[in-house]
C-alpha cells in the first residue's frame, strides 16, 4: 500500500488533494491510521508538497517509519 501527502495549508488545497486521492486511490497519510502505516510500502508526494508545512511533516514521519518516497 502506498500513501499520498501534498499541500493543504488552503481549503483549495485540500480539495485538490481530496480528489487526487480518489482518482489515485491513494488513501491520504493524514487520514490512515497508524496500524496501516506499519504495513505502507511507501509514501507519494503531490507537486507543491514542499510549500507546505503539513507535507512536509507528513513526509518526516514517512521516512521515520521508513517508507520509500516518490513524487507524483
Amino acid at each position: 500500500m502506498f500513501v499520498l501527502t501534498g499541500p493543504r495549508s488552503t481549503t483549495a488545497q485540500k480539495l485538490d488533494l481530496a480528489e487526487l486521492s480518489g482518482l489515485t486511490g491513494l488513501l491520504l497519510l493524514h487520514n490512515t491510521d497508524e496500524m496501516d502505516l506499519l504495513g505502507a510500502a511507501g509514501l507519494y508526494r503531490a507537486p507543491g508538497w514542499d510549500s507546505c508545512p503539513l507535507a512536509l511533516a507528513d513526509v518526516d514521519t514517512a521516512d521515520a517509519y521508513g517508507l520509500l518516497i516518490k513524487d507524483l
